[in-house]
């Protein structure tokens, strides 16, 4: 391909970047509930010097490479940086990378800026970028969006350039280079560090530097004063981990919090009327979807999987669990992303529901029985209770598990559930990372094992014409709703609030907002 034709669909690429756009629509875009007169932002010279947000769960560790966790992201956005970012128009702009230029097909060269410190007072240089590529790339966590770098192949010139070759072409490799899963790590802190520093003392280059981690509590940063960029309005960050829905709105609406995240939708219409606070809502980039265990018997019967499907009301678990502020999911990734096609999936139909369970061998003599494993929260709660009930009336004894959160993802990543209730969010508006979980490589708990389904994921990332990906992820599409490895429920809506005090935050489908951009008001 021609350089000149693969920089324009690179750029058609970006344009669609954190932006919602065709597909299906609901009343609800993407929307900022106010007090009447909105405040302007002041410059950094506010008295307000620290950050408090609340989480709904505590992250289970803040190693970028070593998790997909919201709560995570939201805490090491402000510790590490990509090599791009995006502007609020969804452009690529530079940051730790100040050029980059595809050669070709499979060549990216890139320039760094050379005035870039780690917390630890080492300087940042192309090795460091080399390095954390290659971790990327191997990763099951991120090697569906970086796993075509030739982690042998780097071209490493001088400290602040880098040529970057890949096994073969990614679409999204530029617009992942921008999110927040492009964190650059230092090689000498990576190779010497614990698991364990790596997992809860982060070191990277970004605004604010970890400080403590008390755990069931918070979690805390401070301003780095190394930092490269211009300072952050606040000098303190602390992320409360307060589980109870309800309890974070309270904390918002008296002043303990300054943002509360993941609001669930009982609140929303408060925080909304309080002239103290704001809500700040949207439709996101994710899919929320009954994950099957393909590995282990019985759901490695598709007539298994088939069965419990057609048991499930999904109209009424979008009322249940997200209080109707979702769309029933009609396919496997969102319809404001590149390439959604909406399918025929199984309707509510409980007989339906027993002839396929029957088909696979599970009667009122010899009753289907399954484990469905989660963590606490109100969606949660409700959820699990509503699909326990759909399960019982059609003879399947369901019990539920309830285990912390780093429990549940410490038993997702060893493929140790065997169903439950999982949402995948893209963190770039791209199919690559809206299919995040389905490959092979990847160890949750859906354990598909379907080599064709890898198939479909490297010829559509590897492909730059948009009109054959389109194609080919609507195959994919056609082929998942199949083999029901999963059954989609709901294209979630998602809420966070901040107090009046907080400008500058809108709403980021990806759920994971950048809070370095955070300007407090007088």
């Amino acid at each position: 391909m021609k350089k000149q034709t693969l920089r324009m669909l690179a750029l058609a690429a970006l344009a669609t970047f954190f932006v919602s756009c065709g597909g299906k629509q609901t009343p609800l875009q993407a929307s900022v509930a106010s007090p009447s007169q909105t405040p302007v932002a002041t410059s950094t010279s506010s008295k307000k010097t620290n950050l408090i947000v609340a989480l709904d769960g505590e992250p289970q560790q803040l190693d970028p490479y070593a998790h997909s966790n919201q709560n995570g992201f939201v805490v090491s956005r402000l510790v590490f940086e990509s090599l791009m970012k995006t502007d609020d128009e969804g452009n690529v702009i530079p940051w730790l990378a100040t050029a980059w230029n595809m050669v070709d097909d499979t060549t990216l060269q890139l320039t760094l800026r050379d005035d870039v410190f780690f917390h630890d007072g080492s300087k940042l240089t192309s090795e460091d970028v080399a390095y954390s590529l290659a971790l990327a790339a191997k990763s099951s966590f991120t090697s569906n969006l970086f796993g075509s770098i030739d982690t042998e192949g780097f071209e490493i010139p001088d400290a602040t350039h880098l040529v970057v070759k890949l096994k073969f072409p990614n679409a999204a490799l530029i617009p992942a280079m921008a999110s927040y899963r492009c964190a650059i790590v230092s090689k000498n802190y990576y190779e010497t560090a614990t698991d364990e520093q790596r997992s809860r003392h982060p070191m990277g280059t970004g605004p604010m530097r970890f400080k403590n981690w008390v755990t069931g509590d918070r979690i805390e940063l401070e301003s780095s004063d190394s930092y490269w960029g211009e300072p952050l309005p606040y000098k303190n960050f602390t992320a409360r981990v307060i589980i109870e829905g309800s309890s974070r709105a309270i904390e918002l609406e008296t002043g303990g919090v300054d943002i509360a995240f993941n609001l669930p939708d009982t609140e929303w219409d408060r925080i909304a009327g309080n002239p103290k606070t704001r809500l700040i809502s949207g439709n996101t980039q994710g899919v929320s979807f009954v994950t099957f265990n393909s590995s282990i018997a019985p759901y490695d019967n598709p007539d298994v999987r088939r069965g419990l499907a057609y048991a499930l009301n999904r109209d009424a678990l979008v009322q249940v669990g997200w209080g109707g502020k979702a769309d029933v999911a009609d396919s496997f990734y969102a319809p404001t992303i590149f390439g959604h096609k909406s399918e025929h999936l199984p309707g509510y139909d409980p007989q339906k529901a027993k002839e396929y369970l029957s088909k696979a061998g599970y009667n009122e003599s010899n009753p289907l029985h399954l484990v469905y494993t989660t963590y606490d929260s109100t969606l949660n709660r409700n959820f699990s209770e509503a699909v326990q009930a759909m399960w019982t009336a059609v003879g399947v004894q369901c019990e539920i598990n309830f285990v912390d959160l780093a429990m549940y993802t410490t038993m997702n990543n060893a493929g140790k559930i065997q169903v439950s209730l999982m949402t995948n969010t893209a963190v770039i508006n791209d199919p690559t990372a809206a299919l995040l979980a389905w490959p092979t490589s990847r160890t949750i708990s859906i354990r598909h094992n379907d080599v064709k389904v890898d198939e479909y994921l490297n010829a559509g990332r590897s492909t730059y014409d948009q009109t054959e990906r389109a194609s080919i992820y609507g195959e994919l599409q056609d082929y998942l709703a199949d083999k029901l490895y999963t059954f989609p429920i709901a294209f979630p809506q998602n809420a966070y609030g901040s107090t009046s005090q907080i400008a500058n935050l809108p709403f980021y489908p990806n759920v994971v907002p950048d809070l370095s951009r955070i300007k407090f008001t007088k």
